[in-house]
């Protein structure tokens, strides 16, 4: 507990063991007496509360799976009737990815400054863990949820048929009409290989991995883009999950002379990874092999030599999600209904070394490009 924020971080095994264990030894949630009737979590909240119309016969499945569990109905009247905790949750896919650790910062502080605790879980890109997670929150009673989603599951359409706000972060809730805050990943992937290009490197190959979540296809798809204009053959690498993987690609780069002179890496933990293996098969940057990667970070002016980076605003990026939650929080206890809503913020690339640059060598490209030195 730091601050009235309640952080239980654990690890994929332990969440996988932690939902093995809490079918057996915590309270049934609202999401369990649904699934086992086979209805709704409205339609929990109507035979619950002894409001609205049931029909008889989802009426004798809700009470039967209410006893079977032993679900308490007077917890269950709390919740669904709106009495909701001062606690929200935050899902991301990691925190120990700087990015979206500095998006949770910003929304535990949001929602700190006004007196509600943030209760943040990593789903460790399992939608199995996140299904337990979002199950977990039901059950703490939440009144709101920021997610960076997996594909879209019953636990997530039960949150939001229950009234629960949600707002998507970084990637949108494909089929659930939810409030989603995301950056120009298309955009700033085509600037960053443009730039590339610029430089004269026509042999750009693409690496990283979450190919299949939003952001990570919007770069794909921008850096295929600018490739194609060109007349250039794309050379992807999106698979590789682990620094191993990235070590292999790169050693292979040893064994051809139709190796990359330039990469464009699609996130900070990938770039990373990237760097240590351009190094540890002695490839010089940017001499033998430019990189540009998509993402900032604090420690990226002081490489050697220093990354050229697209940077997200990550702490705005968490704060307009949270934000958006609170207005649906407060609407919702108005009765007040609103249109869905999209933000799309801005990024830019900050140009340093890594791609080629020097102190003078893109004073002409910054002309009207609106790229950032440093």
């Amino acid at each position: 507990m730091e601050n009235g924020i309640f952080r239980p971080l654990l690890s994929g095994r332990t969440r996988l063991n932690e939902k093995r264990v809490s079918r057996q030894s915590s309270s049934p949630t609202v999401a369990d007496v649904a699934e086992l009737a086979g209805v709704g979590a409205i339609t929990v909240s109507r035979v619950v509360n002894s409001s609205g119309y049931v029909r008889a016969e989802k009426r004798k499945r809700v009470k039967a799976a209410i006893k079977k569990l032993g679900y308490r109905p007077n917890q269950a009247a709390r919740i669904l009737k709106g009495h909701r905790a001062r606690m929200i949750g935050l899902i991301v896919p990691d925190m120990a990815d700087p990015f979206f650790g500095m998006c949770a910062a910003a929304v535990e502080k949001f929602a700190f400054e006004r007196g509600y605790m943030t209760l943040i879980v990593a789903s460790q890109r399992n939608a199995e863990i996140e299904k337990s997670e979002v199950d977990m929150m039901m059950g703490q009673n939440i009144a709101g949820l920021v997610i960076v989603p997996s594909p879209p599951n019953d636990r997530l359409k039960m949150l939001a048929s229950s009234g629960i706000p949600m707002v998507a972060l970084d990637r949108p809730l494909q089929d659930l009409n939810s409030d989603e805050v995301v950056v120009d990943n298309l955009g700033g992937a085509r600037t960053a290989v443009e730039h590339l290009l610029w430089h004269g490197y026509t042999k750009i190959a693409c690496i990283g991995y979450d190919k299949n979540f939003y952001s990570i296809s919007q770069r794909i798809l921008g850096y295929m883009e600018v490739l194609k204009a060109a007349a250039l053959k794309p050379d992807i690498y999106d698979e590789a999950w682990s620094a191993d993987a990235v070590g292999e690609i790169v050693h292979s780069w040893r064994r051809t002379t139709n190796r990359p002179n330039a990469v464009f890496s699609l996130n900070n933990v990938t770039t990373l990874r990237v760097l240590h293996a351009l190094r540890e098969e002695g490839f010089s940057i940017p001499d033998t092999i430019a990189i540009i990667g998509f993402d900032d970070f604090s420690l990226a002016p002081l490489l050697s030599p220093p990354l050229t980076a697209v940077r997200q605003p990550a702490h705005i990026l968490g704060m307009q999600a949270v934000r958006l939650l609170f207005e649906r929080i407060e609407s919702a206890k108005d009765n007040q209904a609103q249109a869905r809503t999209k933000i799309v913020l801005p990024v830019e690339l900050i140009v340093r070394a890594s791609c080629g640059c020097g102190a003078a060598c893109f004073r002409d490209f910054l002309k009207g490009n609106g790229v950032k030195p440093q």
